[in-house]
Formats: structure tokens, C-alpha cells, sequence
């Protein structure tokens, strides 16, 4: 089984990846110099996420056997190592909360179907939280790590993860995905189509003060915060095109374009200190992680 749509697929058997304090609050950012290659093996990855203070981070990647799995860097050393060595099925989308003690993730339990996983605490044993027949995807943590956000058939549900319940956060016409909660838990930041285009959205985490934050044809999806809850990161697709672009989350001006380059850049995340972007970017046909240094424009 493979389901498509906004430039996400559903992993299947020939599964390709996707298919994947600041110092200038007011200046647009300037890329002083080009972003850094963290890994080289040129293999299809997806959502990378600092942890520990921005000391690892651990992100998916196509494999051999299972065919999709998680891995953690060391920022360090940049030497990269399984994340669970014992997962013997296919694994994606890792989220954490603050103190990594509360963790989600995806795994495909058979057949192309996947399951949503939560831990609240390390060495507990995972639970799959209950979605009766429909596809959970785009899990976001919120970072007291006691709610996941996900994409429910394309819209928004809170799950609490002490009691196992379900809420719903945002439902309309159109597609909902990509939810991305707040450094501050307060807010979630998504992708919806419901204008008919895919736009980028905020709403308070109890579901009101629904505000739309960008208006421009295309794609815009996969939101990321930055630390300080003013700004967010996310992909923007033009012509075909996917760049990471940067704005205020007033939405009171243009969003800045980032990557700028003609080949594919997905899947950005914020450092935990604001001062460096990593996303996955796709030369020659080869994809990889990188991360860049912000820079205060003039």
C-alpha cells in the first residue's frame, strides 16, 4: 500500500524518503557560509531532531534490513549508530519531549500499515496508541512530554499519554498534517489545504485562535519552532522546488529563503540554542544531512 499526498508518502516496499538565543529577530538571515554535510553516505533520510541539548541527533534513514531506520549522531565525533539496535521492523519519525524522558515514533508493523508509538519514560516499555482502522503519521511531543499531536486522516488529534485519551484539536475541510507544538506547549503550528492550497497555520493548543500565517500559491508544510517561540523554519515548494524558508510567526512579513539552491531541501529543524538550522538536503540525486550557522543580515 502506498498513500500519497503534499509531498508525503506513506512507506512502501520501494519506498524513497518523502515520497521527504537568535540573534537576528528582526534582520532576515544570511547564509555567511554554506551549510556543513554531516553525513556523506548519500542514503534517503527524513526528520532529523537535536537531542540532548543539541549534543546528538537522531534521524531516519533508508537501510537494507529493515528498510528504514533510526539512527543517532554524535555531534562531536559525527559518528552515527543505530538508535535502537534491537528494532527489527522499520522505524521513523522520532519525536522527544524536553527531557527525553517521553518519547513517539512510527514502525511499520506489516503489510505497509504503521502503528504510533509513545513511551513516557525511558525504559518503559512502547504502547501503540489506538486509532481504530485509520493511518496516524506526523506525531509532534509536546516538551513536558505529556501530549503527542498527530495527523488522524488528515486532521489534528491530542493524545495524552497518562490516560491514553484522544481529543480532537483541529478538524475542516481539506487536509491538516505536520503539526509542530511550541517550545512554550502552548501553540501548534501546522500545514493545511482547507484554502485549497497548502498553507502554514497556528492555533493555541486548546484548539482556538485559529490564525492562517502564510498566502502565497504553492506548498508550505512542515513547520519547526524556533527556541524561542518566534519564528518558525519549514519547507517551501516553488515550482517544483523545495526550500527552506524562515518567517516571524506574526506572519507580518515575507518568509526568507534559506536554502536557495535548485535541488530539494526538507525536513529543517531548529538547534535547542536557535543558532543553527539542519535539514536534508538532496544533490546529485544523494541526500543528506546538513546543518548552517545563522547569520544577522545587514
Amino acid at each position: 500500500m502506498r498513500t500519497c499526498g503534499h509531498g508525503e508518502c506513506l512507506p512502501s516496499a520501494g519506498w524513497l524518503l518523502a515520497c521527504a538565543s537568535v540573534g537576528w529577530l528582526v534582520a532576515a538571515p544570511v547564509m555567511a557560509e554554506p551549510p556543513v554535510p554531516l553525513t556523506r553516505d548519500g542514503r534517503n533520510k527524513r526528520d532529523p531532531v537535536y537531542i540532548d541539548g543539541g549534543r546528538r541527533i537522531v534521524y531516519t534513514v533508508q537501510s537494507d534490513d529493515p528498510r528504514l531506520v533510526l539512527m543517532s549522531m554524535d555531534m562531536k565525533t559525527r559518528i552515527s549508530e543505530r538508535f535502537a539496535p534491537k528494532a527489527t521492523l522499520p522505524e521513523l519519525k522520532a519525536v522527544f519531549s524536553r527531557d527525553r524522558k517521553a518519547s513517539a515514533w512510527l514502525r511499520m508493523t506489516g503489510n505497509d500499515q504503521l502503528a504510533l508509538l509513545v513511551r513516557s519514560r525511558q525504559g518503559e516499555k512502547e504502547r501503540a496508541i489506538k486509532t481504530a482502522k485509520s493511518v496516524a503519521w506526523s506525531p509532534s511531543i509536546t516538551p513536558d512530554g505529556r501530549h503527542v499531536v498527530f495527523n488522524l486522516a488528515g486532521q489534528l488529534v491530542v493524545h495524552e499519554i497518562a490516560t491514553g485519551k484522544n481529543r480532537d484539536l483541529v478538524k475542516s475541510g481539506g487536509r491538516n498534517d505536520w503539526p509542530a507544538v511550541s517550545p512554550d506547549g502552548r501553540r501548534v503550528a501546522f500545514g493545511s489545504s482547507r484554502s485549497g492550497d497548502v498553507e502554514l497555520y497556528v492555533v493555541d493548543f486548546d484548539g482556538e485562535n485559529l490564525r492562517r500565517l502564510t498566502s502565497r500559491k504553492g506548498l508550505d508544510m512542515r513547520p519547526a519552532w524556533a527556541p524561542d517561540g518566534k519564528r518558525l523554519a519549514f519547507t517551501s515548494v516553488r515550482a517544483g522546488n523545495y526550500e527552506i524558508s524562515v518567517m516571524a510567526v506574526t506572519g507580518q512579513e515575507d518568509p526568507f529563503n534559506v536554502s536557495d539552491h535548485p535541488e530539494r531541501d526538507d525536513f529543517v529543524t531548529w538547534h535547542p540554542r536557535g543558532q543553527r538550522l539542519l535539514w536534508v538536503a538532496e544533490r546529485g540525486g544523494r541526500h543528506n544531512l546538513v546543518e548552517w550557522k545563522l547569520s544577522a543580515g545587514p
